[in-house]
């Protein structure tokens, strides 16, 4: 095995190694906000939630390797190309389908359709002006 091997196999397990606390001190969080409110206690869990996140971040900022390369870049670009698809279809179809059969007493629509609907709008005017954004200092 050649000193370049080697050392690329290093770097490769130590980015795995600084991947698996980023994502590791994320989960605790996670958990730790789910079972404080399965325990009603609400704010214990909101703090154990937001130390997790804050120790993502500071793994991920402060780690000695670069946890993320081209080609997490790539997979990273298509997911969101996928999901923004995919959300894209939902509100071109489904707000104007929800209310018309809404509107012709086929179904009655839950609360929260409104709100997902505008919630799903507002994804959309956030990324157009980010694209916007990106485009133009580009």
């Amino acid at each position: 095995m050649t000193e370049a091997n080697r050392s690329t196999k290093h770097r490769i397990a130590t980015r795995r190694r600084y991947k698996r606390l980023m994502f590791g001190c994320l989960a605790v969080g996670i958990v730790g906000l789910l079972i404080g409110s399965f325990l009603d206690q609400y704010l214990i869990g909101v703090l154990i939630y937001w130390a997790g996140f804050f120790g993502m971040l500071g793994v991920w900022q402060f780690s000695s390797v670069t946890l993320y390369d081209e080609r997490d870049t790539a997979i990273e670009r298509k997911a969101s190309d996928y999901t923004l698809s995919v959300f894209a279809f939902v509100l071109v179809l489904g707000a104007p389908g929800g209310i018309m059969l809404e509107e012709g007493g086929v179904v009655t629509l839950p609360a929260a359709f409104d709100g997902a609907m505008w919630m799903l709008v507002a994804v959309y005017a956030v990324f157009g002006v980010v694209y916007t954004v990106l485009r133009n200092r580009t």
